[in-house]
């Protein structure tokens, strides 16, 4: 007769053998994938770049419609922004398998001020956001995302001295 053992036992249970023990291994090992299949799914941080640089573009092409002196610099920054969030949400659409995981409402237009000097100001400002953003998201992520991440973030930080 097989009792069970004492509370508080160390000695393992004589009714787990080598079958039983592979079977709870092989159970450990797809827990995380069950797990993972039945909470809320993340969402992607590329999204918040690439919302991020979509509304760079759209404030820098207004600065350059609005102020004619900072037109060369501020459409240099506005195709680099627009490049940035277009490689970003190719990379969401990999990862993600559609399309529908990124916005696709257009971008609501920027305040701008009335002095070329305040234009230039709050564009670099935003920048600078978005080059924080983007190096705080990096360690997060890992291979081609993280260095993606970390390529937008050296690229916002070179775009400030381009409006400088």
């Amino acid at each position: 007769m097989d009792f069970p053992p004492r509370i508080g036992s160390t000695a393992p249970s004589p009714n787990l053998n080598r079958r039983g023990l592979l079977r709870l291994s092989a159970l450990a090992a797809l827990s995380p994938a069950v797990l993972s299949c039945s909470g809320p799914a993340e969402p992607d941080p590329l999204v918040k770049l690439s919302e991020r640089a979509r509304a760079d573009a759209e404030l820098a092409r207004v600065t350059a419609e609005r102020h004619p002196e900072l037109a060369a610099r501020a459409r240099a920054v506005a195709d680099a922004r627009a490049q940035h969030a277009e490689t970003l949400r190719r990379e969401i659409t990999r990862v993600a398998g559609k399309e529908s995981t990124v916005p696709s409402e257009s971008v609501p237009e920027p305040e701008t001020t009335d002095t070329p000097e305040g234009a230039a100001e709050r564009l670099r400002t935003a920048l600078r956001e978005a080059q924080q953003q983007a190096a705080e998201t990096a360690p997060g992520l890992s291979g081609y995302r993280a260095g993606l991440a970390g390529c937008v973030s050296a690229g916002c930080a070179s775009l400030v001295e381009v409006v400088a």
